[in-house]
């Protein structure tokens, strides 16, 4: 009889400890890391049209630098004349509404560029959310961690920083998925690229 009450605690034993690993195991959260900068820079995209606005920030830069010039220059205009004069005032009056209104459309002109990069970072970042979510929904990945994957190197202090400051202190290597993301991203520009209507 105490045989068999023994053979009973066992088997209850072994069952509540299998229960308990399993609940155990199934707790555990899956994990992954996405280099998000990396991503960025390796859509083809998005890398373009980063460029596009750099160029025309740069050549918004020298148009402003040019205007100022020739404000400038119509400024010494006023030397000929005496400041008490109303050839000096007219001339001051017509200056200053100039610059008033260079400035405006300077600003204008910033802003909408501004808003241009903003709503290109807005609409990658989105598709990128997107691909990463099909991602881990197809391996079962449950959190997504962002990472910066550059090698620490002691040469560069910048680097250094971003370890020292980053969250994740060690990973296995088959947790960054920023590579499988990258290519995802090639293959869904490829296909919207093969799917826009041709010029031709």
């Amino acid at each position: 009889m105490n045989v068999l009450r023994w053979i009973a605690r066992t088997v209850i034993c072994s069952l509540v400890l299998v229960v308990g690993f399993n609940s155990h195991v199934d707790a555990q959260t899956k994990v992954g890391l996405v280099d998000i900068g990396r991503v960025f820079k390796s859509h083809p995209e998005f890398s373009t049209e980063l460029a596009s606005l750099k160029s025309q920030a740069d050549q918004f830069k020298a148009e402003s630098q040019q205007l100022q010039q020739t404000l400038m220059q119509k400024a010494e205009v006023l030397n000929q004349y005496e400041i008490e004069s109303d050839d000096y005032r007219d001339q001051e009056a017509m200056l200053a509404k100039e610059s008033a209104s260079m400035e405006v459309e300077q600003r204008n002109k910033m802003r909408k560029l501004l808003k241009r990069e903003a709503e290109l970072h807005f609409n990658t970042y989105v598709e990128i959310s997107n691909i990463i979510s099909q991602y881990c929904d197809e391996l079962g990945i449950q959190l997504v961690l962002r990472f910066n994957s550059e090698q620490m190197s002691e040469k560069d202090p910048r680097t250094i920083m971003q370890k020292v400051n980053g969250n994740v202190v060690y990973y296995t290597p088959t947790a960054d998925v920023t590579d499988a993301i990258i290519q995802r991203v090639a293959g869904s520009q490829r296909q919207a690229t093969s799917r826009a209507p041709s010029n031709r």
